[in-house]
């Protein structure tokens, strides 16, 4: 049945991204051709497998009666799902030791900034004018490899990525006169969100990754309560599954922190309330800022243009809000924060287009080349999601992000939520609810427990049946 197939489809997407990004950080530090085209096309072939999985508005999928021929096909595919689901598990079970292989909790430059902006915060400063990475980093106790360098300075006329010798030897220069940060990424590189939402846990002396693994357990859940009762145990299943959610979030990453409100807009954006969840999700960070337009275009299509623009109107009024304070303190490094990941100049990285380039494959092009492949591929998508607004109304879940894949950066980061993301679309879908019958008939598996509704009915029936006569 379809729904099932949509469901294996994004769990396998997910499964593949997650050999896709053990990989990329293989190729990363051994350079490979054949490895950086293994990535580039896993990742490729995850948002198509993505974007097959949305097509069509799912009405009555789960309902629809399985074609016997395909039987042991669903039923291998839910059998890898299920591998992978323990996979995803044990990722889970294992974050409270994980570290990645690293002695310390700062995995990379967005989780150290972050801490160290929310500290200034709580006391009071504003951290987009008094950040210090120097400072900062000399106080979490870790160095140079957890920064983001920048294509200036000592650093100016470098094509390549520096090396971990070279990041660590201007370190020690500029680290003596902290006055002087050109070659390294300094301060927040964020809405101000970033920082203010994790404040409490920073003030209480936490782990911030226990935060983010907890915001992916609070996003998962919202998508498994918001899906259709007889289809919430092969969603888990699947969730757990697309184990790039799971890994490499305890491997490190803030992105859940913008995930849990823009998946909970998507899910509810009937909702009154849809707007300000949208809302702080761009105020958290700007790669939700690729959703706004999918976003309102979804809402338009079911609630007309005028429900779309006032959800536009409170989102901007939740940005400006939350953010106004640092821009009034200081326009200049409040923009300058914001701008970075746009504004400095940074080194080409990422698991996209730009990969192949970086091991050899494709020469490098301009900057501004690939700012036009992704407008381009932008456009497209837009033009995309309009065309298939009534047919397909979840596609831009998926679609948003498309074009980061074309980009001069497009970390790997960017991509491994997607699933997250389609499994949000999916459970908007009016699919029906599933019998616990069909599913067995089409070959699924789940490695949770669904009770059988014609088992219940017939031991309900026996329960309350009158006693016979000796």
């Amino acid at each position: 049945m379809r729904a099932l197939v949509r469901l294996a489809a994004i769990t396998l997407a997910g499964s593949v991204l997650y050999y896709a990004g053990l990989v990329n950080a293989m190729v990363i530090q051994r350079p490979s051709p054949v490895g950086a085209a293994l990535v580039v096309g896993a990742v490729a072939t995850s948002i198509a497998m993505l974007v097959a999985a949305l097509v069509g508005d799912g009405r009555g999928d789960a309902r629809a009666p399985v074609d016997r021929r395909y039987v042991r096909v669903h039923r291998i595919a839910w059998l890898v799902v299920c591998v992978m689901a323990l996979v995803g598990a044990s990722w889970l079970f294992a974050a409270p030791q994980e570290r990645a292989g690293d002695a310390t909790p700062y995995h990379n430059d967005a989780i150290a900034l972050n801490e160290c902006a929310a500290r200034l915060a709580l006391d009071g400063r504003d951290p987009y004018s008094d950040l210090d990475v120097y400072t900062c980093y000399a106080r979490l106790g870790i160095g140079a490899d957890r920064t983001t360098p920048l294509r200036r300075g000592l650093f100016a006329a470098d094509g390549n990525y520096p090396t971990d010798s070279e990041l660590d030897t201007v370190w020690a220069i500029r680290s003596h006169d902290s006055a002087t940060q050109l070659e390294f990424e300094s301060k927040p590189s964020y809405p101000a969100l970033s920082f203010l939402l994790i404040a409490p846990w920073v003030a209480l002396g936490w782990d911030t990754n226990v935060l983010y693994v907890l915001c992916l357990l609070a996003a998962m859940g919202l998508v498994v309560v918001r899906a259709a009762p007889g289809l919430r145990p092969f969603v888990l299943t699947g969730l757990l599954g697309a184990a790039s959610l799971a890994a490499f979030t305890v491997g490190g990453s803030a992105d859940l922190l913008y995930a849990v409100p823009l998946v909970a807009a998507w899910l509810w954006r009937d909702r009154r309330w849809s707007g300000v969840l949208f809302g702080i999700a761009c105020a958290t960070k700007q790669i939700a800022w690729f959703f706004m337009a999918f976003y309102l275009l979804a809402t338009a299509q079911q609630l007309g243009w005028k429900t779309a623009i006032r959800r536009a109107a409170e989102a901007f009024a939740v940005f400006a809000v939350v953010n106004l304070p640092f821009l009034l303190h200081d326009p200049g490094s409040w923009l300058a924060g914001v701008s970075a990941p746009i504004a400095d100049p940074m080194f080409p990285r990422g698991a996209g287009l730009i990969f192949l380039v970086l091991n050899g494959v494709l020469p490098l092009w301009p900057p501004l080349a690939y700012t036009a492949l992704e407008a381009g591929a932008f456009v497209l998508c837009i033009a995309i999601a309009w065309r298939t607004r009534r047919t397909s109304p979840e596609l831009g879940a998926v679609l948003a992000l498309v074009p980061l894949y074309f980009a001069y950066r497009s970390l790997f980061s960017y991509f491994f939520l997607l699933p997250l993301f389609a499994f949000a679309a999916f459970a908007r879908m009016p699919a029906g609810d599933l019998e616990p019958e069909l599913a067995r008939a089409s070959g699924a598996l789940t490695v949770l427990a669904m009770p059988a509704r014609a088992v219940i009915r017939r031991r309900t029936a026996v329960a309350t049946a009158p006693a016979a006569a000796d």
